[in-house]
């Protein structure tokens, strides 16, 4: 058969079948029915072109009986119009395109479609043995499968061929910046499965760029390798290469590179390449192709990547550090690796032998010298060292940890008190700043009634040794008596370390006893009231350790009371204007001292806010004339709605006299005289009454 003459094709074409077809539907049936027409499209200088190819052997079957109707709209209007029905060629018209085709692998691949199109179905008529006949149908079943599969990427990679088959055409009337729509049509029904249309949707502009890919590089020890993430339109991938010098490039797979991924996985797939054997520090070219879902072979990178050296040293042997004398401890190391590139040593420290080593000198250590000295080590916790070696490529190898025993003669530093406080039951707690030493093994406390007496110990807390997990206790308590002559405690302490190094004393700590008397109640002497304020005149507790008078207020005497004010040490009254009016409102006052002890509350005053009838004068009053009469408009605040308002006349005395009443804003005054003068009164419904309003006077003509 022509087609096993094509066998080398077929590994460099599967990659195509990822593009139009589900790996559940080339080789098997998918669990529901139903049937997809996939398309691709891409856009060149002759037009459109489309590939399209049923995900099913049966479909297809129906396909090259019946064939394919082609419509387009231009993208968003949904306006499908019919360009094109398509069918597969006879077999006539297949055996003179062959003969007339000049290009060879063309003409092949036209055969090996024919081949297949055109090939006689034998049914095999040997009888299946019951224990053998499941191996027999999968045998014969990969087979077919197989044959199909060579069918479809043949068909998929030559545009003559897929156009001879009506699986595929160019829309040459496509107009450049347009985005279409395409829809393609069986036309055919099946009885098994429902077929969907293939659709896709295209702009019709040519990029240049459509398949470069970024290639990224890690070089290694005489190898590299490349990684480039999987794109959906390029699948198949083949690698070149040049080296420093050469002008021409070599294929280095014969067998195309595919970006797998397992069963279920929905992520990207990536796709990998290593090239190895080769010389460190020399400069390499690699191009990357791949082949099309239209059968082309493109370029989709060009990268330049150079191997190195990644071997490191040999491990230096660090000799046990010894503290020679008491700021200093000296390193020394073996190194027998006679490589020539060794570039130096490095000299880290640590607290720990598992980790977090840092580098405790400038200059990197000459290759010929194997000792240091270290001035900078920590005495207060353990150090550990270890040495590297660095070669000219920058690798690295490392010793193992070393330990120095140090002799330890340094106390901790002074400590510091950071609080401590006594309550009412004489019960104190002090709160030490916790040491930052990493050999502190504990605090020892001391007591005393007065500064210039002698100290005595009251408590201490120390861990057993460096491998107890317990944390040092920073927090004390102490128990003291309220009834003394002395009012204040004194506390000092020391730190002392594993060594049994002492710290010196503590700054002292002096702690007052708490005050037991509540302080003397504050006193409301007068209450002054008003319709708007309630003025309180009052004597401020006596007591010298007052630190806060109170004053509350509550408008009901048997609710609690609640917090109005707290008043400066020189307050002798307190004005308090959020009042109403007629309503009661209860007042008393208290102290609290420092030790937070509260007075009784003071004898309780209560204040009620009078109304004095007083209201508001008009405003923005108006005198004009209208048609020879006198109009007067004024402006009134709406809450005393229904106000009546009493307008005032000068009489022929010059007496002002009750003249009209009104419950409008405005007045007109149909007597008039020469010289006309007016005041206006506001009466309220509540029973006050407003001042009379300024003099207003009009002139007639």
């Amino acid at each position: 058969m022509k087609m096993l003459k094509n066998s080398c094709k077929i590994i460099a074409a599967i990659g195509f079948l990822s593009i139009f077809l589900l790996p559940n539907v080339i080789f098997g049936q998918s669990f529901i029915a139903k049937s997809k027409i996939a398309v691709v499209a891409r856009y060149k200088s002759t037009g459109v072109e489309l590939r399209w190819i049923p995900d099913n052997k049966t479909i297809m079957n129906l396909a090259l009986e019946n064939g394919f109707t082609i419509e387009r709209s231009e993208s968003g209007s949904n306006k499908f119009t019919k360009i094109k029905d398509i069918k597969t060629l006879s077999k006539q018209q297949w055996e003179e395109l062959i003969l007339s085709e000049n290009n060879p692998e063309v003409k092949s691949n036209l055969e090996m479609a024919a081949d297949f199109l055109f090939a006689d179905k034998v049914v095999s008529e040997k009888t299946i043995n019951l224990d053998e006949g499941i191996y027999e149908l999968n045998e014969q079943k990969s087979k077919e499968d197989m044959v199909y599969a060579v069918f479809v990427l043949t068909a998929l990679k030559d545009a003559k061929v897929a156009e001879s088959l009506g699986l595929g055409m160019t829309d040459g009337t496509a107009e450049q910046g347009k985005t279409y729509d395409y829809k393609v049509t069986l036309n055919a029904k099946s009885q098994i499965y429902e077929i969907q249309n293939g659709e896709v949707t295209i702009k019709a502009i040519v990029n240049p760029n459509g398949y470069k890919n970024e290639v990224f590089v890690y070089p290694g020890d005489t190898k590299l390798s490349f990684a480039w993430s999987a794109q959906p339109d390029v699948s198949g991938y083949f690698i070149e290469r040049a080296a420093e010098g050469e002008t021409s490039f070599k294929q280095l797979n014969n067998t195309p590179i595919y970006a797998a991924k397992g069963d279920g996985f929905v992520g990207k797939s990536n796709g990998a390449f290593d090239d190895d054997s080769l010389i460190n520090y020399k400069k390499y070219k690699y191009r990357f192709y791949g082949n099309t879902a239209f059968g082309e072979k493109v370029m989709f990178a060009e990268v330049e990547a150079m191997p190195r050296d990644l071997t490191p040293p040999e491990s230096p042997i660090i000799i046990q550090p010894k503290h020679i004398n008491p700021t200093e401890v000296k390193i020394e190391w073996k190194f027998t690796d006679n490589v020539g590139d060794l570039n130096g040593f490095i000299v880290a420290r640590s607290d720990r032998d598992t980790g977090n080593f840092k580098i405790i000198h400038k200059e990197l250590i000459p290759k010929n010298v194997r000792t240091f000295s270290d001035n900078s080590f920590n005495p207060g916790s353990p150090n550990y060292y270890i040495i590297y070696a660095l070669d000219t490529a920058g690798n690295i190898s490392s010793s193992l940890p070393g330990y120095v025993a140090l002799v330890d003669s340094t106390p901790p530093a002074k400590p510091k008190i950071k609080s401590a406080i006594i309550d009412s039951l004489g019960v104190v707690t002090i709160t030490l700043e916790l040491g930052k030493e990493k050999d502190l093994k504990g605090y020892r406390l001391y007591k005393s009634n007065g500064e210039e007496h002698e100290f005595s110990v009251f408590t201490e807390a120390f861990r057993e040794d460096r491998e107890d997990t317990m944390s040092v206790k920073y927090i004390f308590s102490d128990t003291v008596t309220l009834q003394s002559l002395t009012p204040k405690i004194y506390y000092r302490v020391k730190a002392l370390d594993f060594n049994y190094n002492q710290s010196e004393f503590s700054d002292i700590m002096a702690v007052v006893r708490p005050d037991t008397i509540p302080p003397v109640e504050p006193v409301i002497s007068n209450v002054l009231v008003s319709d708007k304020q309630i003025e309180l005149e009052f004597v401020l507790s006596s007591s010298i350790d007052v630190k806060e008078n109170i004053i509350y207020r509550k408008t009901d005497i048997s609710k609690d009371w609640e917090i109005l004010s707290k008043c400066s040490f020189d307050q002798k009254s307190y004005i308090d204007t959020n009042v109403k009016i007629n309503q009661n409102y209860y007042y008393t006052m208290r102290a609290v001292d420092n030790s937070n002890l509260y007075s009784p509350y003071s004898h309780p005053v209560y204040g009620k806010p009078y109304d004095k009838g007083i209201r508001p004068v008009v405003s923005n009053i108006v005198i004009s004339l209208e048609n020879k009469k006198i109009a007067i408009n004024w402006e009134y605040p709406q809450t005393y709605s229904g106000a009546k308002f009493v307008i005032y006349k000068k009489d022929s005395k010059g007496k002002l006299v009750e003249y009209a009443k009104t419950t409008e804003k405005r007045f007109i005054d149909n007597n008039t005289e020469k010289e006309n003068t007016y005041s206006i009164k506001v009466y309220t419904n509540d029973g006050g009454q407003s001042p009379q309003s300024a003099l207003i006077s009009k002139k007639m003509e």
